[in-house]
């Protein structure tokens, strides 16, 4: 498989490697995500508290990412990979020895920040290094290792739950970023950086248009995506309390539905990022809006098992529209030397200020307006997204 990679679509070794860690820390992040909502309503958390718990997660993703995107782009990822796959883990076992509010707060700050070290660096790797005609094909890959990971993660964590409890979860995860953090040593044996190919392109991109780059020149795509990832978190934090409590099905069929979603998008990523890069970014990306758009009126309505699958498939295509897109488009509008960096703004402020604004804002919504209301008001969110998109954000071809 490797082989057939390096030869028919251009992914080297060490980059089959990257994406093999973010896979893997992926996989660790999914097999939490599905049940932590539940674990914490076991333990008497309400909705409310459960919502802020996990934006604050969140905030330690966004404050992170920018960050380890950052040093990625002047140290290489190594460092920042083992931060995101063993010390990540290690941030996990914590839930396992208390049931103290605070202190629960403090491992979700802990948590998000040290898992964002992988996410920056690895895109920014991939923006780099990815031939320029097709970033968005090759950001896809990035997409279906997200899609396999949370697929295969959110899959058993219901039947571990069923079986073994909850704290075989948070130590299932915990093996899975160590695996992660083996493949960082043995994979990840050069320590290239952006800065390296920015120097390498010297002939192509002047140290003129270096110095002109700003992080404030991606603001209208920062605010699409915020605005898409706002519904993404009411979706992760609340579907599962709906599924339950609402709709009726049990624990071990709320890591089936995530399943479904994944693996929608897990199929169709690489295709769309493929079409994306003929077709243009932008229009995949209106595209994706309007399919997660429609994906969570669907769910407010869906009364039993089979809606609500049907509307995570729609919400799947929704996702493989408009990820890859995105990520294409954001690359090809940023330098050689400020890929990581500008990843890791686009991951820490962009995608998880928006995770982190549905969480805390979607049990308020939840408790003031009732559980429906948390997923039309994703679905505007996502509809204010095409219209900042159509208006404000522009197809750009990369001119190297």
């Amino acid at each position: 498989m490797l082989k057939y990679l390096q030869i028919k679509i251009g992914i080297g070794r060490e980059m089959a490697a990257v994406l093999a860690v973010m896979g893997l820390s992926i996989l660790a992040m999914s097999l939490l995500n599905p049940i932590l909502p539940l674990y914490l309503t076991s333990i008497d958390i309400g909705p409310v508290v459960l919502g802020v718990m996990l934006s604050v997660a969140m905030f330690g993703m966004a404050i992170g990412e920018a960050g380890w995107g950052w040093l990625a782009d002047r140290t290489g990822i190594r460092v920042a990979m083992i931060a995101g796959t063993f010390f990540s883990g290690l941030s996990v076992l914590l839930f396992v020895f208390t049931q103290n509010v605070p202190v629960i707060f403090g491992i979700f700050v802990l948590w998000g920040f040290l898992r964002s070290a992988v996410f920056g660096p690895a895109r920014g790797y991939i923006g780099t290094f990815a031939p320029p005609q097709k970033k968005a094909t090759f950001m896809a890959f990035s997409a279906v290792m997200l899609s396999a990971s949370s697929s295969l993660g959110a899959l058993p964590s219901g039947f571990l739950v069923d079986s073994l409890g909850y704290d075989s979860v948070f130590y299932t995860s915990l093996a899975v970023s160590v695996l992660g953090g083996t493949v960082v040593f043995f994979g990840l044996k050069q320590h290239r950086t952006s800065g390296e190919k920015a120097r390498s392109e010297d002939t192509l991109e002047t140290n003129e248009s270096k110095e002109k780059f700003n992080l404030s020149a991606l603001t209208p795509q920062c605010v699409v995506t915020a605005l898409r990832f706002l519904g993404m978190g009411f979706m992760m934090a609340f579907l599962p309390l709906y599924a339950t409590q609402v709709v009726g099905i049990d624990v071990t069929m709320v890591g089936v539905l995530f399943t479904i979603g994944g693996m929608v998008n897990l199929v169709l990523s690489v295709p769309m990022g493929m079409l994306a890069d003929r077709v243009g970014k932008k229009a995949m990306m209106i595209s994706g809006l309007a399919a997660s758009a429609g994906a969570m009126v669907g769910i407010a309505f869906a009364g039993n098992f089979g809606w609500l699958a049907l509307f995570m498939v729609m919400n799947g295509i929704g996702m493989a529209l408009f990820s890859p897109a995105a990520l294409g488009l954001l690359s090809d509008s940023v330098p050689f030397h400020r890929q990581s960096t500008a990843m890791g703004f686009y991951g820490g402020v962009c995608e998880n200020i928006g995770i982190l604004g549905g969480s805390a804002l979607g049990g308020i919504i939840w408790d003031a307006w009732g559980p429906q209301s948390t997923f039309f008001m994703g679905a505007l969110t996502s509809g204010l997204a095409i219209v900042v998109c159509f208006v404000l954000v522009k197809n750009i071809t990369r001119r190297l």
